[in-house]
């Protein structure tokens, strides 16, 4: 009989997906994540960023107006050597101090940007033919009417007879005064000898004293003597004065006189031109005169006296040619996430450069304007002293100074002043490229049109010339006359760049 022995196997446990499901849990999350971040740094950071730069982008445009204000302020009111001092943000900076949990990839990456002094290639040219102080001159003014404050103002006499008196009458249109110029004889003093009296006896000695017969006898044959001192003093002084003809100034302001017969020129001599200058300071009229202003002059009663008004003299016309670069301080940024923009100060204005092109945020000081029917171009040639540049994302600090300021002054030639000085004024500018050509002939016509809002005929102001990288801007008169202002100044600025830390 056989037996069976049987063993129990243990069967396997049947398989799960507990741990399993925890691993592919986990790597689900990790991949969320990665997509999360990923997601944020490839659309939130770059958003972030590029509203930082297009903050900073604004900030630097606002410290650029700021900066035309203060140099504006500086020469407006003639403050030299007080240095202004402007900052410029040349980065965005995103995080000064950061956490110990904040992942630098989860930021933007910070911008940069450079600041350049006198970096650019453009150059400037005025081309004009002027009228200019100099004395004896031979150009005619025009001064009907005098329309500001003028330097001079001269007026020429001449007689055919300078034994006899006469002369002409000033009045303005404005302002109650009355000048008269006459030629009169003017009375010389004659001169009169020196007359020694003799001295008084005095005693010997400290001890004695004088007698009343020493006395006597001086007064007797001094004080008495007709033939003595007396007779000497009354021989000088009975000496016969002179006269020679003259031109004399009388002055009547509201109705009363403030000087009469004030010697200009002595020794007249017939058929000679003299020449007066009513603006002297020494005559104190300046102040009296109310721009703008027309003279009258009468001769009617001396027929025996001339005159000229307008005079020619005191002004020479001249062609003057003035060049030189165009001075800026640039920022020229380095974006990460915004595009590329270059903000610079130049002549006065406030320009931006950008991949699609340039345009001028603030136009330049050169103007045309109306001034009673006349154009009037008025140029501001700010020339910047320094060189050099910052790069990086700290702050930079810019300080300039007024070191100079001439007014009408072009070339060590005066314009004159008060009264139209100008026949033609031409603008050329050199750029560096075809952009920055096109920006500037886009500026003159922004010019031209205001100016033609004020009624000027087109011909007096034709339209900008731009040809390759130059632009040329003409004001002129078509009759080849003495009929525009031009009002030029030009502002000397030392200028440097500084590091501010952080």
């Amino acid at each position: 009989m056989f037996r069976h022995t049987y063993s129990i196997v243990p069967m396997p446990a049947p398989l799960t997906d507990e741990g399993l499901s925890e691993v592919i849990g986990f790597i689900l999350i990790l991949a969320l994540i990665a997509a999360l971040a990923s997601l944020y740094i490839t659309y939130v950071v770059p958003a972030q960023g590029r509203e930082l730069e297009i903050k900073h982008m604004a900030q630097v445009n606002d410290q650029f107006l700021q900066y035309k204000t203060a140099v504006d302020s500086l020469w407006i009111n003639g403050q030299k050597n007080v240095p202004v001092s402007s900052t410029f943000s040349l980065g965005t900076v995103t995080g000064l101090t950061q956490g110990a949990f904040v992942i630098p990839i989860f930021q933007p990456y910070p911008s940069s940007g450079m600041m350049v002094l006198n970096g650019r290639g453009e150059s400037i040219t005025l081309l004009a033919d002027v009228m200019v102080q100099g004395y004896p001159g031979g150009s005619i003014p025009n001064v009907n009417p005098v329309q500001n404050d003028a330097d001079h103002l001269y007026v020429q006499l001449m007689t055919t007879n300078t034994s006899k008196g006469g002369g002409i009458i000033l009045v303005p249109d404005k302002g109650n005064w009355t000048i008269w110029l006459n030629i009169t004889a003017t009375v010389n003093p004659g001169s009169s000898s020196q007359v020694t009296v003799p001295p008084f006896p005095t005693p010997t000695d400290a001890s004695s004293s004088i007698s009343w017969t020493e006395l006597k006898t001086w007064i007797n044959a001094n004080l008495n003597n007709a033939g003595g001192w007396i007779s000497q003093l009354q021989s000088g002084l009975s000496q016969t004065t002179s006269s020679s003809p003259s031109v004399t100034m009388t002055l009547f302001k509201n109705n009363n006189t403030v000087f009469s017969g004030l010697p200009l020129i002595s020794n007249l001599q017939n058929n000679t031109w003299y020449t007066v200058d009513i603006l002297d300071d020494a005559y104190g009229l300046r102040d009296q005169l109310e721009p703008s202003y027309t003279l009258v002059i009468s001769n009617s009663t001396s027929n025996w006296i001339s005159y000229r008004y307008p005079a020619a003299t005191g002004y020479q016309g001249i062609s003057i040619v003035l060049n030189h670069p165009l001075d800026s301080l640039e920022f020229r940024s380095t974006n990460n996430y915004w595009i590329q923009q270059d903000y610079y100060y130049q002549m006065g204005g406030v320009f931006l450069r950008q991949p699609d092109g340039m345009v001028s945020r603030v136009v330049p000081l050169i103007s045309v304007s109306n001034r009673t029917g006349l154009p009037t171009i008025r140029m501001v040639d700010i020339i910047i002293r320094g060189s050099g540049n910052i790069g990086g994302s700290s702050p930079v600090q810019v300080v300039s100074i007024l070191t100079s300021l001439q007014e009408n002054t072009i070339d060590h030639q005066k314009l004159a002043t008060g009264i139209p000085n100008a026949k033609n004024v031409t603008f050329i500018i050199g750029a560096q490229d075809q952009q920055t050509a096109q920006m500037w002939n886009q500026t003159f016509s922004r010019v031209r049109q205001a100016a033609l809002s004020e009624e000027f005929p087109p011909a007096w102001i034709p339209v900008p010339v731009q040809t390759g990288n130059t632009v040329q801007f003409t004001v002129q008169d078509p009759g080849n006359q003495y009929s525009l202002f031009l009002d030029y100044t030009r502002v000397n600025l030392s200028v440097n760049l500084q590091t501010v830390a952080l």
